[in-house]
């Protein structure tokens, strides 16, 4: 079902009953500075940042912008906005802790992608989950077409007929998200994935590259994807079986937090 703005400003809210705001937590180096996804808030990713914290890493997570408040708010964000705005966070932990791990999931992986693109000082390893560089072929191609046309989307939200894509029934009661997706921020995703991946060629960071084997938003072949065209020398990819999109918060979350603190502490 498509919305408008006003119905979007009387009724749209975040659902889920986990803690999705802000994480800030002291530590040694490298700091892992980690972004969520797409409508989502920092509950997508906390059994990975919680289990690099409790490894005594510093881990830096803020939200996104136009995240955790109205998806109104995120109708009209850019995503070179969203790069910029998250930049100024990696270099405030890089100025606390003198190095850095940047870690994204899906819309986040494509800010994380960005980011280590623009090479900045002492970026020591790179994490991608459940990577947004391309979507499933229906979205593909409908977001595709508005942009080779150069249509405007006009003020619209899609009400979701699910919180999350995540497959353990008691994750998707607690991932925190808005319940609708706007569709000209959804436009800006597509872009980000185009303009990302022809950036790849400048990450020269150990990059560790996972996903969901059932993601119904990102296909698993964005893996491959990404692997072949990153300019680093040192790559390691896996595949979950059991996990959907949201492969930090799934059935193998306690699988994927154990790889991503090997994957720091390696570094």
């Amino acid at each position: 079902m498509i919305v408008g703005r006003r119905h979007t400003e009387r009724h749209g809210k975040l659902v889920g009953n986990a803690d999705g705001g802000v994480v800030h937590r002291a530590g040694k180096a490298p700091c892992v500075v980690a972004f969520h996804g797409f409508t989502g808030t920092t509950s997508e990713i906390r059994p990975t940042i919680d289990a690099l914290a409790a490894k005594g890493f510093a881990v830096r997570a803020p939200l996104l912008t136009g995240h955790g408040s109205s998806a109104a708010t995120l109708q009209d964000v850019t995503f070179e906005r969203l790069a910029d705005d998250m930049e100024r966070e990696a270099a405030a932990a890089l100025e606390e802790h003198g190095a850095i791990v940047l870690a994204g999931f899906s819309l986040g992986s494509l800010v994380a992608m960005e980011l280590a693109a623009r090479r900045p000082k002492n970026l020591v390893g790179l994490v991608l989950l459940g990577n947004a560089l391309t979507l499933t072929a229906p979205v593909r191609a409908a977001l595709g077409f508005v942009d080779r046309r150069g249509w405007t989307l006009p003020d619209w939200y899609i009400l979701k007929p699910w919180s999350a894509d995540v497959r353990d029934p008691e994750q998707k009661k607690r991932i925190v998200a808005y319940d609708r997706d706007p569709l000209r921020a959804a436009l800006e995703v597509y872009r980000a994935g185009v303009h990302v991946r022809g950036r790849l060629d400048r990450i020269a960071c150990p990059t560790l590259v996972l996903h969901g084997a059932r993601d119904r938003v990102c296909p698993k072949e964005n893996v491959r994807l990404v692997a072949d065209a990153l300019g680093a020398n040192v790559k390691h990819t896996q595949v979950f079986a059991d996990s959907g999109h949201l492969v930090c918060a799934d059935h193998d979350r306690d699988e994927v937090a154990r790889v991503v603190v090997e994957f720091v502490s390696g570094l």
